[in-house]
């Protein structure tokens, strides 16, 4: 489902040094490709689910609380990963948007994280309200919203997520939690990812933003921390076994990546560290 609102340009638009060309939004965001770009600038902002965005070789995910400022004549893709992916828009033009948008540090194309996001639908729901009235003086009044989203998204946004490190990290924990839960178990990608109701690619960017790490990387080193106290716990029980306790199908295997964590082997930790 979409609406939008076509502004019927004028002479009075063309001269403006910024006007509004339509805005509006989609509940269910389809991929759009444009091989040759867009005519006209654009905000796209995404407020539920999640998309991808390809643009001058760089694949960029997109969700809430983000949104994407478009050049026009750049060639880019963006599709849905999660749906229903839910994004308003709006697209404008004017001799002063790019010297604008310049000055503001938005030197191109870019991905923005939004840190008052309500502040921004604010201004959209202002713009569809004005064009669903289609009163004569919705250009000067179109310039002047367009200018007041402009000046929002130099104050209430950034190239970087501005959350905090323990804000990332609860946001991950469900993820965490179910690993700590589940290591002796089989564990894929799509399990974590289910568990935020995100993509598993999108589950390895917040695992590399937040932990620095990948999520197999982390499994295997809560692993590796679990094999440590069975080691400890269970001086009788074979290597084999502490390899299955903790999730590891194959004992070479967990022997390597033990040795290669721990720099000796579960044998020699176990000869050094078993409780008596």
């Amino acid at each position: 489902m979409r609406r939008f609102f076509w502004n019927v340009l004028t002479d009075i638009d063309y001269h403006l040094p910024l006007y509004l060309v339509s805005t509006g939004y989609w509940i269910h965001q389809p991929q759009v490709m444009r091989k040759e770009g867009y005519k006209g600038f654009q905000w796209i902002q995404c407020f539920d689910g999640q998309g991808m965005l390809e643009i001058e070789g760089s694949t960029l995910p997109l969700s809430k609380g983000q949104g994407m400022l478009l050049y026009p004549g750049v060639p880019h893709r963006y599709y849905p990963l999660v749906e229903p992916w839910t994004v308003q828009w709006v697209e404008f033009n004017g001799n002063f948007a790019e010297p604008l948008l310049q000055s503001l540090n938005f030197p191109k194309s870019l991905v923005l994280y939004i840190t008052k996001p309500e502040i921004l639908l604010a201004r959209f729901n202002e713009m569809n309200s004005l064009y669903s009235l289609r009163t004569s003086m919705s250009s000067y009044d179109g310039s002047h919203l367009l200018y007041g989203l402009l000046l929002d998204l130099f104050r209430h946004t950034s190239t970087s997520d501005t959350r905090s490190n323990h804000e990332q990290y609860e946001h991950l924990k469900p993820v965490i939690d179910y690993i700590e839960n589940h290591y002796d178990q089989q564990l894929t990608l799509q399990n974590l990812a289910d568990q935020l109701a995100v993509t598993p690619h999108y589950l390895c960017v917040l695992f590399q933003k937040t932990l620095g790490t990948r999520p197999f990387e982390y499994i295997n080193r809560f692993r590796i921390r679990k094999a440590k106290e069975f080691l400890q716990q269970f001086p009788a029980l074979e290597i084999k076994a502490i390899s299955r306790k903790v999730g590891f199908e194959s004992p070479s295997y967990f022997i390597k990546l033990f040795k290669k964590n721990e720099g000796i082997t579960p044998k020699e930790f176990r000869d050094l560290h078993a409780i008596t």
